[in-house]
């Protein structure tokens, strides 16, 4: 089993209660092993192919930018940027790739009265909401995993950031994984699995941030109805329904309304 990791956050300044600027996220994808060679494959020939459409030339997708025509996506004609999201959407809904979803935020401790973590791992600094977000999104995945017969090996890719590409990663936390473990750090321009796993996360949190808009376009429409015919294959995200034109009051009802399922609100 290969896991490619990306992280995200923001957007800062939002006025509901539950979500909150400071928030830190990552985003875990899941492949079969037997598929990634396929995939990493077919994502390099999309480059290759959008550039003789486009004369776009792109080391990786990169979805903040490809959203923006930002970049070396600049030179993406109009509608082209969310054609891209588009043929990516179709994409996971043909494979649906397990989702593993993690955030830390204002909330993460109070919620279950916890005032901090502390704890030394694989040189993590859990005072860090980014840091803590990652060991408890592997953590998470080591224990929905640890009894699966047989034990799934395991191949951890990060983005890098945080470390140099090649750097080791993951020892400590899965030191007693009976099965075959390595992780590292790598550049999402040179493992389509973290570009794929790049546009989850994007999409997760423009879906947020459109969410939280007093006003939405037409576009911003689009990219919601997108996303949600995703239907991410995820227990971490819950389904909710709203009219066109919910306002936060309601995004934030629905949230309050998980929370009391969940024992967190009365």
């Amino acid at each position: 089993m290969h896991i490619a990791i990306d992280d995200t956050y923001g957007p800062d300044g939002v006025a509901s209660k539950y979500v909150t600027g400071s928030r830190r996220t990552h985003v875990a994808i899941l492949f079969e092993d037997s598929e990634v060679a396929y995939v990493r494959e077919q994502v390099k020939e999309c480059l290759q192919e959008i550039e003789q459409l486009t004369k776009v030339s792109a080391p990786e997708f990169h979805f903040v930018d490809i959203y923006n025509r930002s970049g070396v996506w600049k030179g993406l004609p109009e509608g082209a940027n969310l054609g891209l999201f588009t043929f990516f959407a179709n994409i996971y809904r043909h494979y649906r790739w397990p989702i593993f979803l993690q955030t830390v935020d204002d909330r993460t401790f109070s919620d279950h009265g916890i005032s901090a973590i502390q704890v030394n791992v694989d040189r993590l600094d859990t005072s860090s909401r980014e840091d803590l977000s990652l060991l408890m999104l592997l953590l998470k995945m080591k224990h929905r995993f640890k009894d699966r017969v047989p034990t799934p090996s395991i191949h951890l890719i990060l983005d890098e950031g945080r470390k140099k590409p090649g750097t080791p990663f993951g020892q400590e936390i899965f030191r007693d994984w009976p099965a075959s473990f390595s992780g590292q750090y790598s550049a999402s321009s040179s493992d389509p699995l973290l570009q794929i796993a790049d546009f989850v996360a994007y999409c997760i949190n423009r879906s947020t941030h459109l969410a939280l808009k007093a006003t939405r376009s037409s576009t911003d429409q689009e990219f919601l109805n997108m996303v949600a015919t995703m239907k991410l294959n995820s227990e971490d995200l819950q389904v909710a329904k709203f009219r066109k034109d919910f306002t936060v009051e309601e995004f934030d009802q629905a949230h309050a309304a998980d929370r009391r399922i969940k024992g967190l609100e009365d």
